[in-house]
């Protein structure tokens, strides 16, 4: 098989249940993070359905999640790129949303977009290219930017981070409440679970706070809301699903398919949720009763070639 067969655009238009994983095709010997955008599509039953090759991307295509319109997103955070697909399976044309490392998008119901800045400070993840701001020596400031529906900046929130031990990442994951009030955020392995009041903008309380030190493995990594408020929480090979006082009221302990869960994403049936491993490479679908795994998806990227980095599902309403 060639070059230009192996990167054929085969995405078909989105239909209900699809399922669609970041994976980019590493193929760079010194920049594990570098390669062909990629985003793989597979039908309601998990079975493979296309593949589009990202534009303008280098590195890993990661953090996806549908706006309310239908269309998916999408994060190159090391060279700024926002990649957008809309309902049809096609790219859209290429947005300059700003020379900052977005990672992760929320929407609310009035069209507005909240972008994260998944970098700071100025010590890049080593033997990775990491886009540096304008004229500066730094990777990014944490911030989250707010766009309304005409993609115009309209509102920058100055949002804390909790460092952690690479000294790099800011504002990695997020999902807005259901209230629409706030949005809670993470870290990535870093120690707390935080929240920002955009409708007053200011910075919340935290909802947690992880004992232990920098070192360990007791980390906050992905979060996302279901419709009535309880928040989805993972800690590397286990999910813990908390309460709206930040309180764990479930545990479902996947450690059986290894530490590295960098993205879940709940299923719009509300009986279950995805997850996406980036060390194995493996998506898992699991049931919230129970916390069994009813299917799953093998990328073929694992450690070291790790580039499973994002997971949504399509529903009519998204």
């Amino acid at each position: 098989m060639n070059k230009e067969q192996i990167k054929e655009n085969t995405m078909k238009p989105f239909e209900d249940g699809d399922i669609f994983l970041g994976c980019t095709y590493l193929n760079d010997e010194i920049d594990d993070h570098k390669g062909d955008g990629r985003i793989l599509q597979y039908d309601k039953n998990l079975e493979p359905k296309g593949v589009l090759w990202t534009e303008d991307t280098e590195h890993l295509v990661i953090g996806l999640t549908f706006d309310r319109q239908g269309t998916l997103w999408g994060f190159d955070m090391h060279n700024h790129i926002v990649v957008r697909v809309s309902p049809d399976g096609h790219q859209m044309p290429y947005h300059h949303f700003g020379d900052r490392a977005f990672s992760n998008a929320t929407f609310d119901q009035d069209g507005n977009i909240y972008l994260g800045e998944a970098l700071v400070g100025n010590t890049p993840y080593p033997g990775s290219y990491m886009k540096r701001l304008p004229g500066l020596d730094l990777l990014g400031y944490a911030n989250i930017h707010k766009f309304n529906s005409d993609l115009d900046l309209v509102d920058v929130y100055d949002v804390a981070y909790s460092p952690e031990f690479h000294h790099f990442k800011g504002v990695t994951h997020s999902t807005l409440h259901p209230s629409e009030r706030f949005i809670t955020y993470t870290t990535e392995i870093g120690k707390k679970v935080m929240r920002y009041d955009i409708v007053n903008r200011q910075q919340m309380d935290d909802l947690v706070v992880l004992p232990g030190d920098l070192t360990d493995k007791v980390v906050a990594i992905a979060i996302n809301y279901l419709p009535d408020g309880r928040l989805l929480h993972s800690r590397g090979d286990y999910i813990e699903i908390l309460d709206e006082q930040g309180n764990v009221i479930q545990t479902i302990d996947l450690n059986e398919h290894g530490w590295g869960i960098a993205q879940i994403t709940p299923s719009s049936d509300g009986q279950h949720f995805f997850t996406a491993n980036i060390f194995s490479g493996i998506m898992l679908k699991v049931s919230l009763d129970d916390g069994k795994v009813v299917g799953s998806i093998d990328t073929g990227f694992a450690v070291p070639k790790r580039s499973f980095g994002g997971v949504a599902e399509f529903h009519l309403s998204s």
